[in-house]
């Protein structure tokens, strides 16, 4: 009899493990689907749009900036020997082929007459080998050396009449003598700089633009250049190249070239140039506001769908409210301009505002 109660108590005890392990069980998965739930929801967050808009940005804007030489050359001695004669001082005017040092030329005269010696008797040469290989009275190897022999004393004429050439060392520029760095009586050797010329029939005028500025410039454009030095004139020129790449304080190099056949404008004096770029230019503009962060991050949301995608976008401020975007978007996208402050990546949004405004 004990041992049928027995018996019972352990099952009832067994019965009630499993009950409460099914009821466990059963809660465990509740509490999962509860969770699920929790983690997928996505809330959807209000937000205004705009439409970029494409504008008119054409406006006049002056910078500083310095007049400095479009090229200096360095005339280098092609000859050794001793300078006879040095002509030009600094800021002496010179053309393109005045004479600016003379050397002794003796040895280079000798070398050139002996070279015209061998290329006549070379010629000679030449010319009875080729009578006799036609008489057959010498061999096509014998023909061949006498052809050599005339190739080889033509190029040693050619070297000689160089080397007599370069005793007179003249100006391949038409400039102004930055730098003499020889006097009378100075040995040359070959390679040795001689003079600095710097060409002063054109100049650079060269300024740092603003990142709002270099988007409306353009290589050729016309640009009006004042100079200090002459208070009332203008002198006009052409953009010839501008940087893509910042400086230090965030702004780019423009180089404006200026004709000066007169010599009038000096390297080193100062002055302003008057950008005005092309009428009718027009740029993509959004609201400063649009971008999350500091422009040069450029980051915007753009509407898709139900939701948003964080894109990247090159911008330059264009005033205290807008921005001009380079890069980035056609033209047609809906970007949020309020409410992206709890935005991220993918995010579910719901428009409060859907008119396109009027370009």
């Amino acid at each position: 009899m004990k041992r049928g109660k027995k018996t019972i108590t352990a099952i009832v005890m067994m019965l009630a493990t499993i009950i409460t392990a099914i009821i466990l069980l059963a809660n465990r998965k509740k509490r999962g689907d509860e969770l699920a739930i929790i983690q997928g929801y996505r809330p959807v967050i209000p937000v205004e749009i705009i439409y970029p808009v494409m504008k008119q940005v054409s406006q006049t804007y002056t910078e500083n900036g310095t007049l400095k030489s479009a090229a200096e050359v360095t005339i280098l001695s092609e000859t050794s020997g001793r300078a006879l004669s040095v002509n030009g001082n600094i800021g002496d005017r010179v053309s393109q082929g005045t004479v600016l040092v003379t050397v002794e030329k003796e040895v280079s005269e000798s070398q050139l007459q002996l070279a015209e010696m061998n290329l006549e008797n070379a010629k000679k040469d030449l010319a009875r080998y080729a009578l006799l290989a036609g008489e057959e009275a010498v061999t096509p190897q014998q023909l061949e050396v006498a052809r050599l022999r005339y190739q080889d004393a033509f190029t040693q004429h050619k070297v000689a009449k160089k080397q007599l050439e370069n005793c007179t060392i003249r100006s391949t520029v038409n400039g102004v003598i930055a730098e003499r760095m020889i006097e009378e009586g100075s040995f040359l050797m070959p390679s040795m700089p001689l003079f600095t010329l710097s060409v002063q029939d054109r100049l650079i005028f060269s300024v740092h633009v603003t990142e709002r500025e270099v988007l409306l410039l353009h290589p050729g454009q016309e640009t009006q250049v004042s100079i200090d030095a002459f208070p009332g004139e203008v002198f006009t020129g052409n953009l010839r190249g501008i940087s893509r790449t910042p400086d230090m304080a965030g702004r780019y190099e423009v180089e404006v070239v200026l004709r000066n056949p007169e010599g009038k404008l000096l390297a080193g004096m100062s002055g302003s140039a008057a950008f005005t770029p092309e009428e009718g230019k027009k740029a993509l503009v959004i609201p400063r506001k649009c971008i999350d962060g500091s422009i040069r991050e450029g980051k915007i949301f753009v509407v898709r769908g139900d939701s948003v995608a964080a894109c990247r976008i090159e911008a330059f401020t264009l005033n205290e409210n807008e921005v001009i975007v380079r890069e980035g978007i056609t033209g047609t996208e809906r970007i949020v301009v309020s409410g992206q402050i709890n935005l991220e990546n993918d995010s579910r949004v719901r428009v409060m505002n859907s008119k396109k405004p009027e370009e």
